[in-house]
């Protein structure tokens, strides 16, 4: 079975099991004879290994791993051992058999015996190669040397045109798979979306990336170097020793990092896998930007990119033209390029905080989805040790570790095919540090916050494993799944983890100091799991009850999918020792704020719900699914966060309102990838507003808009909504992501209330989160569900909000019109009407804004006018004479207003 390269594009691979010291008994003699015997390639001292009656198929397989005379090393390392009646044992271990250029893996089981007499007598009774994978080459740069001519080389949207050069070439049977070029040429990118020329523009000042590149190192598939460069720019000429040294040195540096395998305690030589046709990749030194790479990589929904490795930071990443017209649009759901999804997960983990030491077993309760599947990739966190992986149906597995990508690939003995389920069993421990905060996390101030102190009490220590800590074995996309989760820490500490809590239990054990286990247990789906450990206290606790529904209400639109809803949760408020008075204050706010977005949408999403106080320098949150944690800051900070894009001083409840949001907006409705994240901040900071609107001033809720407003827009160059942790990535402004993914879209919701009418607005909204509930979904899925409750199209709007990034400037003009025209709104005749004519310079978008209308005797009214076509006429009745009209006063719409004319 062959592993899948795309896993492999920009990673090492490592094995994951540790190196396992070869016994010195008969069975240690046993594998000497096999590695012998497989160099050797013949098949009598293959059959010499095993027992007269062994079987003759088993034999003829053992011996098929040898390469015959090609065979230039042989390595067998025993894996795993089992007693097998009073003088046998069941063995599994893996064999690496070396040509010069090629090699193969395979993992075996073996039964042996007898393993007590002389080392000589030991025999294979019975032998089944479980796994196995080949295709691995040796690369290494030739004894030859080509000058260059007018060389090109082609990717989707990218050339590099080198005039004169040298270049040397690494081979696979005869035919090129690697280059290394040295000599002054050119780069071109230019991806050719508007949102991915935004981005170009972020880092080269123009739509095209042009850079001089002194060399690079290419990748691809031999099948394809005809079509990827011009071979005959190359010409044979004499080699320079010195240049050759040089580009061995570079070869060298760049082959281990794609396509490469580590086989650790098999060989220490550098294993390589042929590029996928279709695929390339180019590491480039350029003159402006460093070192750069370039690769498609056909495996991937995103396939064609532009990145910079060293500093792990995406410039470009998007959909060749080729997949996108196999796959018909642009969105595109994470779970579709994986084989199988995680239905429960059972993760046992004992965690000593104060070596930060992890010691873990979880059970994976996996459904196939791909047609037919051998290979399986999980994520565990790299600096945890892999120890084992088992299947209960076949057994201990072949595990190999992805250096870089958190990946483990594991190899099954025989296909599984779609439908069929397999519980994994994976056990692992190490050290691992709790990350720092993410984009699942709000936190204000994270990039140029103000020192203002030299003083500060240090926060109570914590340590939380959540989003991408990667501390469980997980699929590699983050689908919804019921779990239990068993945490064992010493005593003194508390665990708050994604379930409804059981109580902690007493755990006594000889030699080591007392410890307490804590359970969860999620039976409501969640898309990961997160614990947090602490010194904590459970404060007080509350119900949140919902009544009962008015049956003259009408459908509950939230319930129109199958499923089980709450309309009670129990709610505990938990902290740090120094915060329990402000956690006991806190309690009916959050009470409050429950049960008020529970009837935005007629749901609670889980029956019990934990908040946590925590000691922090900034103020933010990290909400999994059934609790949270809301940092205080602590008296003293040296950090001020007043200039932060969520920092709203009118508004003390924001963060609490905002993580609470996500209990609904991202643990219970989720987007489909990376670019809907803002279904998640979006719509968390979109209902903290609504819950502003109900307890804070009519000028309070205009302040925090008119910031929405304004920070979108300082924003705006950095590209649309729809890029999610791109927008601010390669500089590293978390500021910029903020501004557009939280606050941006929270402003794009409320313009499209206005657009709706708040009736229709909401029944959407319910009709959204009922059908999304424990689901992937997209920006199109909310679309339609806004579109079937109101009755109209609205592709202009959302392509215009969330997919482009332009800021609409309108120009007003008025006047007025006597008599007895009709208002906008359809009602009756007024004394008279004012005439709008509200032009939109570039393409147009849809801009609800409010009109503020003051008369000549003082009074002031307010209306809504809406923005859609280049020229947009409006008629507003009005009820006396007009003196001036202000335009979006309130800050309610994303729009640059130029002064009204009349």
């Amino acid at each position: 079975m062959r592993l899948a390269a795309r896993l492999l594009i920009v990673a090492a691979l490592c094995w994951a099991t540790p190196a396992v010291a070869q016994p010195a008994d008969t069975v240690g003699a046993l594998y000497l004879r096999m590695e012998r015997a497989l160099q050797g390639g013949t098949p009598g001292e293959v059959a010499a290994l095993f027992t007269p009656d062994a079987d003759a198929a088993q034999v003829e397989s053992l011996a098929s791993e040898s390469a015959g005379a090609l065979t230039t090393r042989v390595v067998v390392r025993e894996r795993d051992r089992q007693e097998l009646g009073a003088d046998g044992a069941r063995i599994l271990a893996d064999i690496l058999v070396e040509t010069a250029t090629t090699a193969r893996v395979s993992s075996w089981r073996f039964d042996v015996g007898p393993i007590t007499a002389d080392p000589a007598e030991a025999r294979v009774r019975a032998a089944a190669r479980l796994s196995e994978v080949d295709g691995l080459v040796r690369l290494s740069l030739a004894n030859r040397q080509f000058a260059v001519h007018d060389l090109t080389v082609r990717g989707e949207d990218f050339t590099i045109v080198v005039p004169s050069g040298v270049a040397w070439a690494a081979e696979v049977r005869g035919l090129i798979t690697a280059l290394v070029v040295v000599g002054e040429g050119e780069v071109t990118f230019a991806p050719p979306s508007e949102s991915e020329k935004g981005q170009i523009r972020l880092v080269a000042g123009e739509d095209q990336l042009r850079a001089r590149v002194s060399r690079f190192f290419l990748r691809v598939n031999p099948v394809d170097v005809d079509q990827r460069i011009t071979l005959q720019s190359l010409t044979p000429m004499e080699v320079d020793r010195v240049g050759l040294e040089k580009a061995r040195r570079f070869f060298a540096e760049q082959v281990g990092q794609s396509y490469s395998l580590d086989l650790s305690d098999l060989s220490r030589d550098t294993w390589n896998l042929v590029p996928p046709i279709g695929d390339v990749l180019v590491d480039m030194d350029l003159a402006r930007y460093g070192q750069l790479t370039y690769a498609r990589s056909g495996g991937e929904s995103e396939d064609v990119s532009l990145f910079d490795r060293k500093r792990r930071k995406n410039v470009s990443v998007y959909t060749s033209a080729r997949s996108l017209a196999q796959r018909g649009e642009l969105r595109y759901n994470d779970e579709d390029r994986v084989d199988y999804v995680v239905e429960h997960y059972n993760v046992d983990v004992s965690f000593d905080p104060a070596r930060l030491w992890i010691e873990g077993r979880a059970d994976l309760d996996l459904r196939i989805t791909g047609a037919a599947v051998q290979t399986l990739t999980l994520r565990l966190a790299e600096p945890l040790t892999l120890r084992a992986v088992t299947a209960d149906s076949f057994g201990r597995l072949l595990a190999l570790r992805v250096r870089g990508q958190q990946n483990i690939i594991v190899n099954l003995p025989d296909s599984v095919r779609r439908g069929q389920t397999l519980r994994l069993r994976v056990s692992y421990g190490g050290r691992l540090s709790p990350p720092t905060p993410d984009r699942e996390s709000i936190t204000a101030g994270q990039v140029g916050q103000q020192m203002v102190s030299e003083f500060s009490l240090e926060p109570e220590p914590r340590y939380v494993y959540s989003y991408r800590a990667y501390w469980y074995p997980q699929g590699v996309v983050t689908s919804f799944a019921t779990a239990r989760i068993r945490m064992t820490v010493p005593e003194e500490y508390t665990v708050l983890g994604s379930g409804a809590a059981d109580p902690p239990v007493p755990v006594v054990a000889p030699n080591v100091k007392p410890r307490r286990a804590f359970v969860f247990r999620a039976e409501r789906p969640v898309r990961y799991l997160s614990v947090a450990i602490s010194r904590l206290v459970q404060v007080t606790s509350a119900e949140v009850r919902r009544p009962a529904p008015d049956p003259a209400a009408g459908p509950r639109r939230s319930r129109v999918a199958p499923g089980v809803f709450n309309d009670q949760a129990t709610v505990e408020m938990w902290s740090q020792p120094r915060l329990t008075g402000r956690a006991r204050e806190l309690l009916p706010t959050v009470t409050d704020i429950l049960g008020f977005y529970a009837d935005v949408v007629d749901d609670l999403p889980f029956s019990s719900f934990r908040l946590a106080l925590v000691e922090d320098t900034l103020p933010g949150g990290h909400s999994p699914a059934y609790f949270a944690l809301l940092h205080q800051p602590m008296p003293g900070t040296p950090f001020n966060w007043a200039r932060d894009p969520v920092a709203f001083d009118d508004f003390p409840q924001f963060f609490v309102a905002h993580e609470l949001a996500h209990q609904f907006w991202g643990q219970t409705v989720a987007g489909e990838n990376y670019h809907e994240q803002w279904l998640s901040e979006g719509f968390a900071q979109y209902f903290a507003l609504l819950y502003a609107q109900k307890v804070r001033p009519r000028e309070s809720v205009a302040n925090m808009l008119r910031q929405l407003a304004r920070t979108s827009m300082e924003a705006a160059e950095q590209g649309p909504i729809w890029l999610g942790y791109r927008i601010g990535h390669m500089k590293g402004d978390s500021r910029m992501f903020r501004s557009t993914v939280y606050n941006k879209s929270a402003l794009v919701l409320h313009m499209l209330s206005r657009v709706l009418g708040p009736d229709a607005f909401s029944r959407g909204l319910q009709r959204f989160y009922g059908v999304s509930r424990y689901r992937r979904v997209g920006t199109d899925d909310l679309r339609r569900a806004m579109e079937t409750e109101a009755g109209r199209p609205l592709d202009r709007f959302f392509d215009g909000w969330v997919y482009g990034a332009d800021i609409p400037t309108v120009r007003p003009s008025w006047d007025m019109v006597e008599g007895g025209t009709a208002g906008a709104d359809g009602q009756a005749p007024a004394s008279g009407a004012v005439r709008l004519v509200l032009e939109q310079s570039g393409k147009p978008l849809e801009v609800p804004m409010s009109v503020t209308i003051a008369y000549q005797d003082g009074r002031t009214e307010k209306a809504l006018a809406i923005a859609s076509e280049s020229v947009t006429e409006v008629v507003l009745p009005v009820t006396g004479r007009v003196r001036e009209l202000r335009f979006n006063e309130d800050g309610g719409a994303l729009v640059r207003i130029e002064k009204a004319k009349r």
